[in-house]
């Protein structure tokens, strides 16, 4: 389905470029900032053939999450099996609790249940993982899965850049001059051909912000991002640019126990806490520190890191 987007202006100055969109199985993915994606979902509701869920959506909060799914299945004449149900949202423990007991990341899922029952061939998706738990999160990305499986397409809006990797489909980035695809191509690494040791280490990273340059010592840094060329390294959730390339970051921080977990991510080993699998092919790696960061790993390049790490 092909959807185009009238252009927001205010003042004179654009907030939303006009653009179109292909959206096609599997899936569509939008990296962009949140003022943009409220624009898009607010032309989005009103297109006829598209659902648009919502992660504030409401639930009837008498009923219990077993009401609720036989509930939802009655009014759309499903004929689906609601224990198997349940099971698949990973809610069996909780179908006797009231929506109105249930946490926040808990109502996240019982909520997904509008999504997964729609007729609609296409659905919208604002920020599907956003204040997930790692457990929530693995379901909704399964979910997200069955319902590609069963021909829907999906148009998944998010300012996260990690959370849209771990989904299957291409990945566009929008910004004031339109929609663009998101270069995430690994670089071209020379291959040395030097047997000689390293005789010098690299103690110290270079970064700039507010027109100073930053010095991190490399076990300062958690993991390194590179965007559209692009190049972050982030300290304590906050993101320095960085004008060294990955590669060169890769050669640099390699004595220092980095690994080139994806092709557009370096992570600090010693900061690893969990190799998360969401899916078959699709992984992830959380880190340990109070900002519960999580970056991608590549399918290929798991098997390199279970050797380094003795698993």
């Amino acid at each position: 389905m092909k959807i185009m987007f009238e252009p927001v202006t205010e003042y004179g100055d654009i907030l939303l470029p006009a653009f179109e969109v292909q959206v096609q199985s599997p899936s569509v993915n939008i990296y962009t900032d949140v003022t943009k994606i409220n624009y898009i979902i607010k032309q989005l509701s009103s297109t006829s053939g598209i659902y648009v869920h919502l992660q504030e959506s409401g639930h009837y909060e008498r009923l219990t999450v077993e009401e609720t799914f036989r509930f939802y299945l009655k009014l759309h004449n499903r004929e689906d099996s609601v224990e198997a149900l349940i099971r698949e949202f990973g809610l069996e423990q909780l179908k006797k609790v009231r929506a109105d007991k249930l946490t926040l990341s808990e109502r996240r899922l019982l909520g997904f249940l509008k999504v997964y029952i729609q007729q609609n061939d296409v659905i919208v998706l604002n920020e599907p993982f956003q204040n997930l738990q790692q457990g929530e999160r693995k379901v909704i990305l399964h979910l997200i899965s069955k319902l590609q499986q069963l021909g829907k397409e999906t148009l998944i809006l998010s300012n996260n850049l990690e959370h849209l990797i771990q989904l299957e489909g291409e990945i566009f980035r929008l910004d004031l001059e339109g929609l663009h695809t998101l270069d995430v191509k690994e670089e071209q690494t020379e291959q040395s051909t030097a047997t000689e040791p390293v005789q010098l280490k690299i103690e110290k990273i270079p970064t700039k912000k507010n027109e100073k340059i930053i010095l991190f010592n490399p076990p300062e840094i958690d993991y390194i991002e590179s965007v559209e060329g692009e190049v972050f390294v982030y300290v304590a959730g906050e993101g320095y640019p960085c004008t060294l390339t990955l590669s060169e970051l890769e050669k640099r921080l390699h004595h220092f126990g980095f690994f080139r977990c994806h092709r557009s991510y370096i992570v600090n080993l010693q900061k690893v806490r969990e190799i998360i699998t969401w899916t078959r092919n699709s992984y992830s790696l959380a880190l340990q520190g109070t900002n519960k960061s999580e970056v991608p790993l590549s399918r290929t390049k798991l098997t390199e890191l279970k050797e380094i790490v003795g698993i």
